[in-house]
């Protein structure tokens, strides 16, 4: 499977240099959306396996398809390199596809923002009992405000995020071929890098081939 991922230079140095890089608590994204974070570790386990190596906790995030089949590829601009930093590296792999947890990068933001992903039906059922609870205990905007009744069944619909070939048009607009689809990986190992740019806030400066 053909797949991109956006980091910094420091984590493909690691890469090269240990032969295999992966992610930790200190990024920023799992400290603010720790709780989205830990549900999709705990979803990688179920359906791909335990992590190879026992500190890992978090994924790795990478492309399938930035917009579209067509357009799989993310862009090397300025907004990709982390404050504090001068580049950015994109990185082509080639991974084992079973290696690899796909998912809909637009419906992963409903989590994200700590909604339910719901079709018609559903979210018609489920929106009155959040209404409800609402009504006696106050307007909820996080997930822990929720009873565990609750909450679970908001959990229970984060799971359309891997469903890419899902054709309900009240969650979805467009085919698979025509969405953004994001991967989660343990880790990324040196062997299957196939191409590394390195960019700054004006262009690439250098690319790397690996055969």
């Amino acid at each position: 499977m053909r797949v991109y991922s956006i980091q910094t230079v420091d984590f493909y140095n690691e890469l090269i240099l240990n032969g295999v890089a992966y992610c930790n608590r200190e990024s920023h994204w799992c400290r603010d959306y720790r709780m989205q974070y830990d549900w999709m570790a705990e979803q990688m386990r179920k359906r791909i396996g335990e992590p190879p190596l026992s500190n890992i906790q978090y994924p790795v995030w990478v492309w399938l398809q930035y917009n579209s089949r067509k357009d799989p590829k993310p862009r090397m601009s300025p907004k990709e390199i982390g404050k504090g930093q001068n580049e950015a590296v994109m990185l082509e792999l080639d991974v084992p596809d079973n290696e690899v947890l796909l998912s809909d990068l637009d419906l992963w933001l409903l989590p994200l923002n700590h909604w339910a992903i719901c079709n018609k039906h559903d979210d018609n059922l489920l929106y009155k009992e959040l209404d409800e609870y609402e009504k006696t205990h106050g307007k909820c905007y996080r997930m822990h405000e929720y009873p565990e009744c609750i909450r679970s069944k908001i959990l229970s619909t984060w799971e359309h995020v891997f469903d890419l070939d899902i054709r309900d048009r009240y969650i979805v607009r467009y085919r698979r071929q025509n969405r953004s689809i994001q991967g989660t990986i343990w880790l990324l190992r040196k062997e299957w890098l196939k191409v590394a740019h390195i960019f700054n806030r004006y262009s690439e400066i250098k690319r790397f081939s690996f055969t």
